[in-house]
């Protein structure tokens, strides 16, 4: 009976397992470039560690679990993907530095709702009323974040939001390629090339890290790419719409480490905005599990919000 119940359960403690690391790498990557762990450094600094270390960690995890050879990669989707994937997460590590955690952390999970719109453009895809409404809603909380002041929005804001598209075009690109290829195998690969993407900022941009600082950039990659192998897991046993809504526990973990370690705590705006968005991302992935009600449970994860590099 335990195991059985053990089992029922274990993709959600994966699904939780990974918000936790999400979260904890994001926090570090403010931590980092918020100058609290020593002289700042600057975001795409960051970014090219969140891809470095998360190729070591990848590359180790491919090895010891996959053993299997690299199998005709699709390199152009793999390019496109990872250029999506880093110009969201170099746009996220900004927006945790210069808004609040919760407010960026937010932003970014409007994602899904940038993937189904480019679902419907790009593969033809159907929507009902009644997520094209949830949609709607999302964007209303999203607007809510973005702090409008007459005519004026906060920029950071909307580069969040800008961030957030190009994860949702990321979703649609791992779609394709999880047809194709392995998990582990897209993992190594796309943060190979991630590592490659990200290194021609540094000569402009980066200084030394200092002792700690090795640490959290390394943490910040590891940690990312352990949350993508437990999210993984999570979806390799249950249907990504009992999965997804975990995911969104990411933004309590943020906002708990953030009050914990920094003593800040999100202003009435930010919980209304990422109420909303949240609310209408859970109520698209439950129209989701009522469409796909009869069919086999899903074993890529493209439908799951957090498909990305914020998580991809």
């Amino acid at each position: 009976m335990l195991s059985s119940v053990s089992g029922k359960h274990l993709p959600i403690i994966y699904a939780v397992l990974a918000s936790l690391c999400f979260a904890s790498s994001t926090f570090l990557s403010k931590m980092l470039g918020g100058g609290y762990l020593g002289e700042a450094l600057h975001p795409l600094q960051v970014t090219h560690a969140r891809f470095a270390f998360g190729f070591i960690t990848a590359l180790c995890l491919f090895i010891l679990r996959d053993r299997q050879k690299i199998i005709q990669p699709h390199l152009r989707l793999h390019l496109l993907r990872v250029s999506l994937g880093w110009m969201g997460v170099a746009i996220m590590f900004s927006g945790v530095v210069y808004i609040p955690a919760s407010d960026a952390i937010a932003l970014s999970f409007m994602n899904p709702i940038f993937a189904m719109i480019f679902a419907v453009l790009l593969l033809g895809e159907t929507v009902g009323r009644h997520r094209w409404a949830a949609a709607g809603c999302a964007f209303i909380g999203a607007v809510i974040l973005l702090r409008p002041s007459g005519w004026q929005v906060n920029p950071i804001a909307l580069m969040c939001l800008f961030g957030a598209a190009a994860f949702g075009l990321e979703i649609i690109i791992i779609k394709i390629l999880s047809g194709r290829e392995r998990p582990l195998q897209i993992l190594v690969i796309s943060n190979a090339i991630g590592s490659v993407i990200a290194t021609a900022p540094l000569f402009f941009v980066a200084t030394m890290p200092q002792g700690v600082q090795w640490g959290g950039l390394a943490a910040v990659g590891g940690v990312m790419v352990l949350g993508q192998m437990l999210f993984l897991l999570a979806m390799q046993r249950a249907d990504a719409s009992l999965v997804a809504p975990y995911i969104y526990a990411t933004l309590l973990f943020v906002v708990g480490l953030d009050f914990l370690i920094l003593d800040v705590r999100p202003d009435r705006l930010s919980l209304a905005g990422a109420a909303i968005i949240i609310g209408a991302c859970l109520y698209i992935a439950y129209r989701e599990h009522r469409r796909k009600s009869g069919s086999a449970p899903s074993q890529s994860g493209a439908t799951g919000p957090c498909q990305t590099d914020h998580e991809g």
